[in-house]
């Protein structure tokens, strides 16, 4: 049978995306392998939000084409969306993002319209009508089959964007906002459930936006829909993580809930980009520095030790000194658990590609590796104060062998600290109590022991 592969860059909700490129393939009986082997096919589901994704992107794709020359290389996503008329020599066919779940179709179609134009085409197409195994698709509609692995699963409840940070190629590739039906999202993660998943990580472009109607066509807000998935009667033990969330989507409410609930874990990612009040204003985000430190201090005044990661652009044009000593000192007033650092990359199309005031590269370099510290010490601050405490983790893979040829398993926490420690294998993909005892020193994490 003919065989395809999918490597997958960028957010959650591309990861989650992956999946309809999966059915849209399976729809056409190809069968997966993992991208390090050989394959008829090979996929870039893409990412732009920065420079680097692209440039991964790009690599990946010519990658395939040097190892692979007789396969068919497809380029979708965000990237294939906003190259436009651009074109890589590497990749044979190019897949907008509301393309996505008819990418096998797509494909095809392309295919048969330049099969004279190419062997790999005319070979590939020709092996498909040997194995009479042409057929029409079901309708890709968006809706999740089973991803691979038992441990976490992704649930996107809402896509697309309208903020327009000056920065942001997303709302440009991924405009349109839409929210899933609430039964839509409950009947998903209730199959999860009982699937066997033990973890469901609710993901958007755009998470707080989150708006549908009802069966009665009443509004069903984001805090809505938290709770009527806090109050559902799943068959079996769930816990539900928020993939991010910007800060004034952050309600009382909203804490409230997840202070409450036996499901919702004390983890959030809530972007910061810039602690001070002059470039949040450049960026176009629709808070200031005094808003976001008042909704992180109200999350740590409710929760007990909650979890909070962050993302942080250094060497936005026009950011002084100044300016990043703001970010730094707000960053440092908080026991952040973790914060993902980038140096800022100008996106064309983007309002702030027009900026002046660009930080040259060398003192990007300079303030960001002065928030790697910054990270190093708020990360080991945050493993410190969880030593001690009882963690529930979800056992994802082995790690080895212990002492008295105990077996080490790792996974998750409610957390999200990366938790290795001696136990059954059975217990693999389920929920386990376990006592943090010290931060490892062989991998970003903790060392754990079952409860005596």
């Amino acid at each position: 049978m003919l065989s395809y592969a999918i490597l997958t860059l960028g957010c959650k909700v591309n990861q989650y995306e992956e999946k309809v490129i999966t059915e849209s393939f399976s729809d056409y009986d190809f069968i997966r392998v993992a991208p390090e082997y050989e394959a008829d096919v090979y996929i870039n589901n893409s990412c732009a939000i920065t420079s680097e994704a692209e440039s991964k992107s790009r690599q990946a794709a010519g990658r395939a084409r040097k190892k692979y020359p007789e396969a068919v290389v497809v380029l979708t996503g965000c990237y294939a969306t906003r190259m436009g008329d651009e074109k890589l020599e590497s990749v044979d066919v190019y897949v907008g993002q509301d393309l996505k779940g008819k990418t096998c179709e797509v494909m095809l179609g392309v295919l048969e319209a330049a099969q004279g134009e190419s062997k790999r085409f005319s070979r590939l197409l020709q092996m498909r009508r040997e194995e009479e195994c042409m057929k029409r698709p079901r309708t890709a509609d968006g809706t999740a089959g089973k991803p691979a692995g038992r441990a976490r699963a992704q649930v996107k409840i809402q896509d697309g964007c309208a903020n327009f940070c000056t920065y942001c190629v997303v709302p440009f590739i991924r405009n349109r906002e839409w929210s899933r039906p609430a039964e839509e999202v409950l009947a998903e993660i209730d199959s999860l459930v009982r699937s066997g998943y033990k973890e469901v990580v609710l993901t958007g472009i755009h998470l707080g936006r989150y708006s549908s109607l009802d069966i009665a066509n009443r509004e069903v807000a984001f805090e809505d829909l938290l709770k009527m998935i806090d109050l559902y009667d799943f068959s079996d033990k769930i816990r539900i993580r928020l993939s991010s969330i910007d800060p004034y989507d952050i309600s009382e409410k909203i804490v409230a809930i997840i202070k409450n609930s036996e499901i919702f874990v004390p983890h959030l990612h809530i972007p910061l980009q810039s602690g001070s009040d002059a470039i949040l204003k450049a960026m176009n985000r629709k808070y200031s520095r005094t808003q976001y430190r008042e909704k992180v201090g109200m999350i740590f005044a409710a929760l007990e030790r909650p979890a909070i990661t962050t993302d942080v652009i250094v060497g936005f044009p026009g950011e002084t000194q100044a300016d990043f000593e703001d970010t730094y000192n707000l960053l440092n007033e908080f026991n952040f658990y973790d914060f993902h650092i980038f140096q800022y990359s100008q996106r064309p199309g983007t309002e702030a590609a027009g900026f002046s005031g660009k930080v040259p590269a060398q003192e990007k370099k300079k303030r960001s590796q002065s928030l790697h510290d910054l990270k190093k010490l708020k990360n080991a601050s945050f493993y410190k104060a969880n030593i001690g405490t009882i963690a529930r983790v979800i056992p994802e893979k082995i790690a080895g062998g212990g002492n008295n040829a105990e077996t080490l398993l790792i996974g998750h926490s409610e957390r999200y600290i990366e938790s290795r420690f001696a136990g059954d294998p059975e217990t693999l993909g389920k929920i386990v109590e376990v006592r943090l005892t010290s931060i490892a020193d062989d991998f970003d994490g903790m060392c754990a022991q079952l409860p005596v």
